[in-house]
């Protein structure tokens, strides 16, 4: 027994020393263009968690496995390439080569004009048209930047399908006149004041704004831009910041039709918690004309209402549940853009079927 242990342990010895003396260290040098090294470009064995970066210098060393491996060198700004080093070799070196697309992302900045973000020297945010027409709001395309701009506060209409939003970037900077970010639609200003804010217990109209009449699924590009240096050619009505928003346009020698249909549901999120014990009136005394409800105690007796007719004084516990509904929100869209070199033409139809949670609170647009 104790020979064939010692015949394992000289096996796994010499096991060892054939696998270490496989083993080799690879060292080079990673370049960019015009021969400056790269700095930190990630260096891995393909296949493994085996990996080392560059130095400030580009060079790099990395000690791998016998036999041909492939090593995968990888830069943010550059595109990412493979490299076979045969069995026996220990120098690589390799230039990659610039990847625009990686930092090519293009911002529409103030008066429609283009830029790359990384050239801006102000604070831009750019919200993608998906966001905007996958889970869309039914009432205003404000309401569907909730939770994806920074910094940005959006209270939402209280009178339903069509009402006014209100957006307001980096907090309020005005007591007196409006905090709301000016929107600007293809270069054009519009007015996004709201007006007609119920004030009654009784409830009112509320007025429609300017982005509701912004159809989502014609939105190329939106871009936020909040700081003062940014929507300085706006003057002084942008002083609370501006959305700027590109609408889709045509294709130069390419036809192409884009349908977008969903549904949305939506139901009231918290009801008022009431009582249930005492009716109309006050100090205890029934008043059937009364809008308070501290009258006298609730027992399921007899009375005449305030229209003159018998009734049974008892508590209705589910009344405000009932009052509200399950809103509906349909929506269907097609585009259709085509042209040739000197003309292009964009043609798109939405119809929005929109069902508010209050009984007859309906939209029909097109």
């Amino acid at each position: 027994m104790s020979k064939i242990k010692h015949v394992l342990s000289a096996f796994f010895v010499l096991w060892s020393a054939l696998v270490f003396a496989q083993e080799r260290t690879i060292s080079g040098t990673v370049m960019g263009a015009n021969n400056v090294p790269v700095v930190s470009a990630t260096v891995s064995q393909k296949g493994t968690k085996n990996a080392t970066v560059t130095s400030d210098n580009g060079s790099f060393s990395l000690k791998v496995a016998g036999g041909n491996v492939v090593l995968v060198i990888s830069s943010v700004g550059f595109t990412t390439q493979e490299l076979t080093v045969p069995a026996g070799a220990t120098t690589a070196s390799v230039t990659l080569a610039d990847d625009s697309k990686q930092l090519g992302e293009v911002v529409v900045t103030a008066l429609g004009i283009s830029r790359q973000a990384k050239s801006l020297v102000y604070a831009a945010q750019v919200v993608k048209p998906a966001e905007l027409t996958g889970v869309r709001d039914p009432n205003n395309v404000l309401n569907s930047l909730q939770g994806k701009v920074a910094n940005a506060t959006i209270t939402q209409g209280s009178g339903g399908p069509g009402s006014g939003a209100r957006i307001v970037l980096r907090g309020n900077r005005s007591l007196q006149q409006s905090n709301n970010a000016l929107i600007v639609v293809d270069g054009v200003p519009i007015t996004n004041g709201t007006n007609g804010t119920a004030g009654s217990d009784f409830g009112s109209v509320q007025g429609s704004d300017g982005a509701s009449n912004i159809n989502p699924d014609d939105i190329e590009s939106m871009t936020i831009l909040r700081g003062a240096s940014a929507a300085a050619l706006y003057g002084s009505q942008a002083g609370n910041g501006v959305i700027v928003i590109t609408t889709k346009k045509g294709n130069r020698d390419r036809t192409a039709v884009s349908v977008n249909s969903g549904i949305v549901f939506e139901s009231a999120f918290a009801l008022p918690k009431v009582q249930n014990s005492y009716g109309q009136g006050n100090t205890g005394i029934l008043d059937v004309s009364s809008g308070q409800s501290w009258g006298a105690k609730m027992t399921g007796q007899s009375i005449t209402n305030y229209l003159g007719n018998p009734s049974t004084y008892s508590a209705q516990p589910d009344n405000i549940k009932d009052f509200f509904r399950t809103g509906i929100s349909l929506n269907n869209s097609i585009g259709i853009s085509g042209g040739t070199e000197k003309m292009q033409t964009y043609l798109s139809y939405t119809n929005n079927n929109i069902q508010g949670i209050i009984q007859d609170n309906n939209l029909n647009r097109n």
